[in-house]
């Protein structure tokens, strides 16, 4: 919660470790969960995955359906981190009629709201749009604000791709407001960061960079750099909105380079794209433009991304499409991992 999963990670091990000796299983699987959660904030997807297996599996053995349906919910998550959308898609469907034949509401209001990040990764925004309400309507039955928050937030995300960016804004104004009630700056990060990215479809560029800058305080102020990264991309792409072009290309630059360092490499991906079309805004000479785009499909490459790095090798190639621009970076959904 302190984000600090190195530490977290050390402490899961040692508990897993201990578990194992006294022949613990339920409580060897709990451990196997909760580190693959850690892994993921890590960004070590492969170890996660295989840490949630076997949580999964473990809980399989026991007969502990609650426990297997977490470990489902939670490798969904990570299969999203991949961009698996449909393997996704599967896992956390998994993981809602298990807690459904359990009766957990709690539980079951996770793996809605996860289900519809995974349908908005396949753009399928009606389907996840219902999702995320159901989920907002069981965690306000369980009792669980920070839940509704978290809802609340992707909510407003699906909103924003239908285009409906009024209830957008109100869904993560909701989001900000439950997330400070309940202490929780990392929400709080994220829903101002995506206010800020309504702003910028509604050419609001002034307040976009205000909510993108204070997205930045919060998650400087928890230590989230990968968080921060993300809000630089996107106060430099406000800063372009703004015709304040050097200012954007310095906010670009670190963007990149911040987003780089976490190995996140399809928003760095993003974030180059972004830059270079910065760096056009500015007037810079076409050979730093084309490094740009180059280091654009580089990214994406190396997160498996290839319809976007074609494109972005395309623009390096100077077949730019017409009318097309790169999207904003952004934060990424908000899963809930027990």
């Amino acid at each position: 919660e302190l984000r600090r999963f190195d530490d977290a990670l050390h402490a899961l091990e040692t508990a897993r470790d201990l578990y194992h000796q006294t022949g613990n299983i339920n409580g060897e699987a709990s451990a196997w969960n909760n580190l693959g959660g850690t892994l993921q904030e890590l960004r070590r997807f492969d170890d996660g995955l295989h840490a949630l297996e076997t949580a999964r599996d473990l809980h399989q053995r026991t007969g502990n359906t609650n426990g297997e349906a977490d470990a489902w919910n939670n490798f969904g998550g990570t299969l999203q981190e991949l961009r698996r959308f449909d393997d996704a898609l599967q896992a956390h469907q998994t993981a809602r009629d298990l807690h459904q034949q359990t009766g957990d509401a709690h539980g079951e209001a996770g793996a809605w709201n996860n289900l519809g990040n995974a349908y908005r990764g396949l753009r399928h925004f009606d389907d996840a749009l219902r999702t995320h309400q159901t989920a907002r309507d069981l965690y306000q039955q369980t009792g669980d604000a920070h839940g509704q928050a978290t809802a609340w937030n992707n909510l407003g995300t699906s909103l924003k791709e239908l285009r409906r960016f009024e209830e957008s804004l109100q869904a993560h104004g909701t989001a900000r407001d439950l997330y400070r009630q309940t202490g929780a700056t990392h929400g709080q990060a994220v829903a101002w960061n995506n206010l800020g990215n309504v702003f910028q479809d509604l050419r609001r560029f002034e307040d976009a960079l205000r909510a993108h800058e204070t997205a930045r305080d919060f998650h400087e102020q928890i230590g989230d750099a990968h968080g921060q990264a993300v809000a630089w991309n996107n106060i430099g792409t406000a800063y372009r909105g703004l015709d304040r072009a050097d200012e954007a290309v310095v906010a670009g630059e670190r963007a990149a380079a911040m987003l780089a360092a976490t190995r996140d490499w399809f928003n760095t991906g993003e974030a180059w794209g972004e830059l270079a079309t910065t760096l056009t805004a500015a007037g810079a000479d076409a050979a730093r433009v084309r490094e740009a785009w180059e280091q654009s499909a580089d990214a994406y490459a190396r997160a498996g991304a290839r319809e976007e790095a074609d494109a972005s090798r395309e623009h390096a190639g100077g077949t730019e499409p017409a009318g097309v621009q790169p999207l904003a970076a952004a934060d990424r959904p908000e899963n809930d991992a027990p």
